[in-house]
């Protein structure tokens, strides 16, 4: 399990607890109908996925532009 980190909130005089969790996210250009869309999920299969569901009408082709992990923080209050 991560490292959770604790905030103290002095608006709302609690304690709040963020927990990182590392996902993946790719830029991916569909070069035919002019989109480049980004698409963030638990790893790449996912993300690749996601991708071609998007696909419209003409879109033979995907061109994966970038790719990488990105961390987001879970709130909860404590």
């Amino acid at each position: 399990m991560k490292q959770s980190y604790k905030v103290w909130d002095s608006q709302r005089n609690s304690m709040t607890r963020y927990t990182p969790k590392e996902l993946y996210k790719i830029v991916v250009d569909y070069p035919k109908t002019n989109r480049q869309l980004e698409f963030i999920g638990m790893d790449r299969g996912s993300c690749i996925m996601q991708a071609e569901v998007a696909k419209q009408e003409g879109d033979d082709l995907m061109l994966m532009q970038t790719e990488e992990k990105i961390t987001v923080y879970n709130k909860e209050k404590v």
